[in-house]
């Protein structure tokens, strides 16, 4: 868990009470930790003091507590911070007042979901005593430091037999001849039956936290004590023995190191043999594969077929989801690496070579366009990645690239499946139509359309073909635009007509889809399309309010605008829930009905809805119950 650095956010006192909550929690999980006879606690002492002395009583009061957190292994003062592992792990780490890592809470190995609650090294060497310890060799538990879980094989048992632990049972494990623990873990089997393993497989201890990994080197970084007890006892019996005997010790000994670097090592090699290679990559060497993962992302997941509905796309989105996965195999692609460094430099790189079109987005980089005509993309071959890898395509669903078969025609098969995915799903299809200052500026470039309506693209294009057609770009400048009299006509507010000249061609673009007036057209799967409608659509409002004191209610509002039945809609949430369900007439509306279920249902209720093909984006959730946020998007924004 913490064999690799973790992420973790600042430390906060914990409150008095949940430090005596946990201090409870440690007394009944971890029973031996504590001493028999506590020391006197301190409102025995207060009642044995002088009351003249108050100074003198609060000083030895303070000197007590200090006293007292020494000799039992949760103090009375603590801090906790909450930490994420490299593979994503969550919990919490408690640290004494000097800094010192003495616990942990986290979801032990093993798919469990409840946390536990661990002690560390340094509070096993304080109470060496308060787990069950397992023992091995020093030479496996050097493999447990790198990251290795221990194996059955792996275990030394002694002559009285391992003690009866139960599967999920966090034990200590330590070397013979010192009872200071070096790793600390989660029992993965009953021990009852196990009493040889020789020739046994699979693994026995889930390792959790281990001395010299990261979470004992945010600690003090105190070096492993020696520890005399039954370790050493046990040493020195083995020493006593026949040398026939310690022979076959020596072999079994020999036998466990074989299989634990078997089974333990063969991962931490593939790793290492991998950071060797990309260690001996040269910066050309990474400039020339960061222009080859460029070209396999244009010819494979954003072609010109995908690529369209997701221009302008962000640079580092770019990077990250889509020419990170699609490296060649055996190879990773490390913009640090390159002679670039950074992300915008190497763009800019290819954008010089004609790859690409770049454009600033409030301070951000995008790529604006692919040149799929390039010289170099003509003599390109497509290969193929290491793995299937998931990307967003355009319709937001994601695509996997087989790696076994042909990168194009796994695209082309993956998007078929999204589309038939989609085709089940409730769209709602955007148009816009030039308002009455715009017709001019549309007419002069002969921009046309049948229905009268454009999308967003064709607008764009048609904005961009005026431009150029009258030589408004500055010479100077191309991101800026000469302004005549249509594009004031069109875009400017009368304040502005008589200040600007010239205005960002981004800021063009924006102000024209503004203009625009927005109709929107919604598609119900095996419904004739309705007329397109000014403005956006309806939402489905789920409302969740109290009723009658405490009794909470959940009502769905709007169904009839997206051809869904309420009788049907309260007849699957009754299952589903299994609450009592209604239908109700919305007053003031007519032929309107609205939905209630018993409870707090928001969530059944959304995941009802988008199994009948409602997207999230057309749900809208308003919670007056106070159990959660007033207004809360299921998925998406309302309308």
């Amino acid at each position: 868990m913490f064999k690799k650095q973790f992420q973790v956010k600042p430390r906060t006192p914990i409150k008095s009470s949940a430090c005596r909550r946990l201090v409870q929690e440690c007394k009944e999980t971890y029973p031996a930790a504590w001493p028999s006879a506590e020391p006197p606690t301190i409102d025995d002492q207060k009642d044995k003091s002088d009351a003249a002395h108050a100074a003198d009583e609060t000083a030895a009061d303070e000197e007590s507590e200090q006293q007292h957190d020494i000799l039992v292994p949760m103090p009375s003062k603590l801090q906790m911070a909450k930490f994420v592992s490299h593979v994503g792990e969550k919990g919490e780490i408690l640290y004494d007042s000097a800094g010192s890592p003495l616990w942990f809470k986290a979801e032990p190995h093993g798919g469990s979901k409840v946390q536990v609650l661990f002690p560390t090294v340094y509070t096993l060497w304080r109470f060496p005593g308060m787990l069950p310890i397992l023992w091995t060799p020093q030479v496996v538990v050097e493999k447990l430091i790198g990251g290795a879980d221990l194996m059955v094989p792996g275990l030394i048992v002694p002559n009285g037999g391992l003690p009866d632990l139960k599967s999920g049972t966090v034990v200590a494990i330590c070397s013979p001849g010192n009872l200071a623990a070096q790793a600390v873990g989660v029992l993965a089997l009953d021990t009852k039956d196990l009493r040889d393993v020789a020739g046994a497989k699979g693994k026995a201890v889930l390792v959790s936290h281990t001395y010299k990994d990261h979470l004992w080197q945010s600690g003090s970084k105190e070096a492993l004590p020696e520890i005399s007890g039954f370790g050493s006892e046990a040493a020195d019996e083995e020493s006593d023995e026949p040398d026939a005997q310690s022979d076959s010790e020596e072999q079994a000994m020999a036998k466990v190191e074989g299989v634990i670097e078997e089974m333990s090592l063969s991962a931490h090699e593939a790793e290492q043999q991998d950071q060797d290679q990309e260690a001996m990559v040269t910066p050309a060497e990474m400039d020339a594969l960061l222009i080859e993962v460029l070209k396999q992302t244009m010819a494979t997941v954003l072609d010109s077929e995908h690529a369209s509905p997701l221009m302008p796309i962000n640079a580092s989105t770019l990077y990250s989801n889509y020419m990170t996965p699609n490296a060649p195999r055996g190879k990773t692609v490390d913009i640090k690496r390159s002679s670039y460094k950074k992300l915008a430099k190497f763009l800019k790189a290819a954008e010089k070579t004609g790859l690409v079109k770049l454009k600033d987005i409030r301070g951000e980089m995008h790529v604006k366009s692919f040149d799929y005509k390039h010289r170099d993309m003509a003599s390109f071959t497509p290969y193929k990645v290491a793995r299937a890898k998931s990307e967003k395509t355009a319709s937001g669903e994601k695509q996997a690239a087989n790696g076994g078969a042909n990168s194009a025609q796994a695209a082309a098969a993956t998007a078929s499946k999204a589309k038939t995915k989609d085709a089940k799903m409730i769209q709602v299809l955007e148009h816009l139509k030039p308002s009455h200052g715009l017709e001019p500026l549309f007419g002069d470039v002969g921009a046309q359309s049948d229905t009268g309506f454009f999308t967003r693209q064709q607008a764009r294009e048609v904005l961009e073909q005026y431009i150029k057609g009258r030589g408004l770009v500055d010479a100077r400048n191309p991101r800026m635009v000469k302004l005549d009299h249509r594009l004031c006509d069109g875009l400017l507010t009368k304040e502005e007509y008589a200040k600007l000249d010239a205005m960002a061609r981004d800021q063009l673009q924006t102000r024209l889809q503004e203009k625009m007036t927005l109709y929107t057209q919604v598609v119900v799967p095996g419904k004739t399309p309705a007329a397109p409608k000014i403005g956006r659509p309806a939402a489905v409002e789920i409302v969740c309010e109290k009723k009658m004191g405490t009794k909470v209610l959940t009502r769905i509002v709007g169904l009839e605008a997206y051809d869904f039945d309420p009788a049907a809609i309260a007849k699957d949430l009754k299952t589903m829930c299994a609450s009592s369900t209604g239908v109700d007439p919305v007053p003031g509306k007519k032929n309107a009905q609205s939905v209630h279920v018993q409870g707090h249902q928001v969530v059944a209720v959304a995941r009802l809805l988008e199994k009948r093909g409602l997207p999230s984006q057309l749900v809208k959730v308003t919670d007056k119950t106070g159990k959660a946020p007033k207004k809360q998007a299921a998925g998406g924004k309302g309308a």
